[in-house]
């Protein structure tokens, strides 16, 4: 994999043909509307911040993605941040263009119950996708805190989790984070949803 970089908001991604059916960016696989699709995206730009520090994390993303001759692919990741509001809605609108966002959600349960089935929910979505998730607990509610990647407009990629809890603002996080007793780190969802 080969990562140029384009300026500030702009990078170049090159991937040959055997990258390009590992990450399921070929032909075959499915459209950018997928869970799996995104998170594919977003492992490589993951790369592409510790390779040369390209770090789209908290802007909404603009990927073209180009076939090659040889099996491979070219992706061209921009940041939309730097995009007045009137550029970014027209470039939003078009149906040939997908954008990407990865965030970080938080959700409050009232019941220990309810977290379990909104954790088997999800994991019934992901399937065997990796899920970066936290539970905390206190006063005998439960907090959810898992990064989200998300089609630009989408207000969670889990709107399962949404029958049994409600949606926090992320402003929040810090007092949770600070008053609250940590029942799971990184793998929340998993632990939660064997329950």
């Amino acid at each position: 994999m080969e990562f140029l970089l384009i300026g500030e908001s702009k990078i170049k991604i090159v991937l040959d043909s055997e990258e390009t059916k590992k990450h399921k960016l070929d032909e075959g696989s499915a459209s950018l509307s997928g869970a799996g699709m995104r998170r594919s995206f977003w492992r490589i730009l993951d790369m592409a911040k510790s390779e040369v520090g390209f770090d789209p994390a908290g802007d909404k993303v603009l990927i073209q993605l180009y076939p090659t001759a040889s099996g491979g692919c070219e992706i061209f990741v921009t940041k939309l941040g730097i995009l007045p509001e009137s550029s970014a809605r027209l470039v939003s609108r078009s149906n040939r263009i997908s954008m990407l966002q990865k965030k970080r959600s938080i959700y409050v349960f009232d019941c220990l119950d309810d977290l379990i089935r909104a954790s088997r929910a999800v994991k019934a979505l992901s399937g065997d996708t990796p899920l970066v998730s936290d539970v905390y607990e206190s006063d005998g509610r439960y907090y959810l805190s898992i990064e989200e990647y998300g089609k630009g407009g989408e207000p969670t990629e889990f709107p399962c989790i949404l029958e049994f809890g409600r949606g926090l603002t992320a402003d929040v996080w810090s007092y949770i984070y600070e008053h609250s007793k940590c029942l799971s780190e990184g793998q929340g969802i998993e632990r939660f949803s064997s329950l």
